[in-house]
């Protein structure tokens, strides 16, 4: 009875060899699917995370065809949360994939087999790696620090699944006049297209021609923006971050400076900049053309360069002055940014490690960092500390604001790719760069989002957004020297004083003004000397060192001015005068030295004027400024021009930029 029992209760033995061996084909042909799928997958030029995700989709969808039973089963709770016709959905739908399941794998290989076809012969998985993508970027040795930490975190996130970088971008770091010079002197806009001074000039190009800039100012910008052929140099800018300019300075002489009003504006630059006898030391600015945060500071507080202190060197940036004085017990009071700020206060901590490979600087005895204000200086007294430094914010709010840009060139064509990963990494900035000290494009500070907290900072101080200094004009007046010798000749005719410029301003005045420029800011290195078109009137200045910055020249071209403003006389011949100017500047010198004659003239009367009477002067060039529409189109003028044997620039509509182009010319004049 019992055995009966048992033999009732136990079901005969099923035949399950068949749907065993079916269960075997579809788990074969599944992994076969699955695995060419996810190598598919993972060599496709996509996220990370969209590759995460369709894996862990494709892996759900497996388990859902072959164990369907066992994922409803699991999913019992689902009657609860979903209405139960939803629920006898996933029941049929379960079937349905069960029964159909070979179809379901057609299609996929299929899918997969198509996918392959289009992707493999594009990506080439079975590369290790591909070459990437070479993008140069330029920035001022003060800004490329920050920029060059922003294009590692940006090239880390260009890393596809394989660990190959898709692109590696080169931050080149120059001093700021450095930069000009890489960005213009690729093809110089004045130089002559034949001749033996063509061949002077030609100059190899300084580096790398950079693929985008991030420049320290919109207005530097404009100063390089020079298209070729109506195509504008530069691509879209993009204001990617701010930083007021602020007066770095140890606490005590911080209250000197400001006689207590430590308020953001509450002092001027001019009271901050000025000597006191009571106070130890004056204000430290940086070089404006090797620096551009000295140039701005120069453009906010106009002064001369004299009150520069000797602590600063002509090639000196603001980090190269920190690091040397970090570690003394004397700092001085120093113009800098307020990111410089942020990060002088952050690398002396010693918070961020990153900071000293990549912006920080070596003192003597501090192991590589600069030294904490909680620590001995080195060199002071034993047991002193360097001081704690405050920040004094002008007024006027006059700050750097940061843009980033692409870079064309009319005789280079780089891929459009190139330019869409520049204009990507410049909206990268944009966010990047607040958590290094920066204020963002509107000006706005958020301290408390930064990963240091360094005392000081003000998120309060004002920010001039609309303040746009004449750099293209400051830098006329700063450049170097136009040439070892350097003759200026004034046009003093009646021409000149009666008639006038596009501005308002008599020819003469014009004149006048553009050769104070010349003998204060581009005088000749060793000798500079006036002449005018009437030699016996006394006016004329020999050739002679230069002592006092060209002030007593300037002063006599003043007096130039006011004997001849109301005059009538005609215009005199001008081949004696340049005869004579010629012939006194050979004389002048050692031959291989630079020599050059600028010509300040409406054109005048140069009939008479031949090539004879300009060659064999032992390369003195004859540069020509004519403030008259017509001037540089009188006979035989053109001829001369033709012949390469001078410069003829109209400068009757921009007196400014055409005085820019001689100067470039005669900067690279050789002997």
């Amino acid at each position: 009875m019992v055995n009966s029992e048992k033999s009732a209760k136990t079901p005969p033995p099923a035949d399950t060899g068949g749907s065993t061996e079916r269960a075997w084909q579809m788990v074969t042909a599944f992994s076969n699917a699955l695995v060419q799928t996810l190598l598919v997958l993972l060599a496709l030029s996509i996220s990370t995370v969209s590759k995460v995700a369709l894996v862990l989709g494709i892996l759900a969808l497996t388990a859902l065809t072959i164990f369907p039973g066992h994922l409803l089963k699991s999913t019992a709770w689902l009657r609860r949360a979903v209405p139960e016709r939803l629920y006898g959905l996933l029941g049929v739908l379960s079937q349905w994939v069960r029964q159909d399941v070979w179809w379901l794998l057609s299609t996929g290989v299929l899918v997969t087999v198509v996918v392959t076809l289009a992707v493999v012969p594009k990506d080439e998985p079975w590369v290790t790696c591909q070459i990437p993508d070479e993008i140069t970027l330029l920035a001022s040795d003060e800004t490329s620090p920050a920029i060059r930490r922003a294009a590692g975190e940006f090239m880390a996130g260009k890393v596809d699944w394989w660990g190959c970088r898709q692109m590696n971008i080169n931050v080149s770091g120059l001093r700021a006049d450095e930069v000009r010079d890489r960005l213009g002197d690729w093809s110089l806009p004045v130089q002559p297209a034949t001749g033996p001074v063509a061949e002077r000039m030609a100059r190899k190009p300084p580096g790398a021609r950079p693929d985008g800039w991030i420049a320290d100012s919109l207005q530097e910008i404009d100063y390089m923006d020079r298209g070729t052929d109506g195509m504008p140099a530069f691509g879209e800018r993009t204001v990617v971050a701010t930083s007021p300019l602020v007066v770095a300075a140890p606490e005590r002489l911080a209250e000197e400076l400001t006689e207590g009003g430590r308020k953001p504006g509450d002092r001027g630059w001019a009271d901050l900049l000025r000597s006191r006898p009571g106070a130890r030391q004056q204000v430290v600015r940086t070089h404006p053309l090797a620096s551009n945060v000295g140039l701005m500071a120069t453009a906010a507080a106009p002064g001369p360069s004299e009150g520069l202190s000797r602590k600063v060197r002509p090639g000196d940036n603001v980090r190269d002055v920190m690091c040397r004085y970090a570690g003394s017990l004397d700092t001085s009071a120093m113009v800098l940014t307020e990111q410089q700020f942020y990060e002088l206060g952050v690398t002396r901590s010693g918070a961020d490690p990153a900071l000293p490979a990549s912006g920080g600087c070596a003192v003597p005895g501090t192991n590589g960092r600069w030294p904490s204000p909680g620590a001995a200086s080195a060199p002071g007294k034993a047991g002193e500390r360097p001081p704690q430094l405050a920040a004094v914010y002008p007024r006027g709010g006059h700050a750097m604001r940061y843009a980033c840009v692409s870079k064309r060139w009319p005789d280079l064509r780089r891929p459009p790719a190139v330019e869409r990963t520049v204009e990507e990494f410049c909206d990268f900035l944009r966010e990047a760069l607040p958590r290094y000290g920066f204020r963002d494009a509107e000006g706005r500070l958020n301290v408390g989002r930064l990963p240091v907290k360094v005392p000081g900072l003000r998120s309060d101080a004002p920010v001039a957004a609309s303040w746009k200094p004449d750099i293209p004009k400051l830098l006329y007046k700063l450049a170097t020297p136009l040439a070892d010798h350097v003759l200026v000749v004034v046009d003093v005719s009646g021409s000149m004083a009666r008639n006038k410029v596009n501005d308002g301003r008599s020819r003469l005045e014009a004149a006048i003004q553009v050769a104070q420029l010349a003998v204060t800011s581009k005088r000749g290195e060793r000798t500079t000397g006036i002449m005018t078109f009437f030699p016996d009137d006394d006016h004329a200045v020999p050739l002679a060192p230069v002592g006092d910055e060209g002030k007593a020249l300037a002063g006599r071209l003043t007096a130039v001015q006011h004997a001849y403003r109301g005059g009538s006389r005609p215009d005199p011949p001008m081949r004696p005068v340049i005869k004579k100017a010629l012939d006194q500047m050979e004389g002048t010198g050692d031959p291989q030295e630079r020599k050059a004659v600028l010509l300040l003239t409406d054109g005048g009367n140069p009939r008479g004027l031949t090539a004879e009477d300009i060659e064999g002067h032992g390369g003195v060039r004859l540069l020509m400024l004519s403030f008259d529409l017509h001037g540089c189109d009188t006979s035989p003028l053109p001829e001369l021009r033709d012949q390469d044997l001078m410069s003829c620039y109209d400068a009757s509509t921009d007196p400014d930029q055409k005085l820019d182009d001689a100067f470039t010319e005669l900067r690279t004049v050789t002997g």
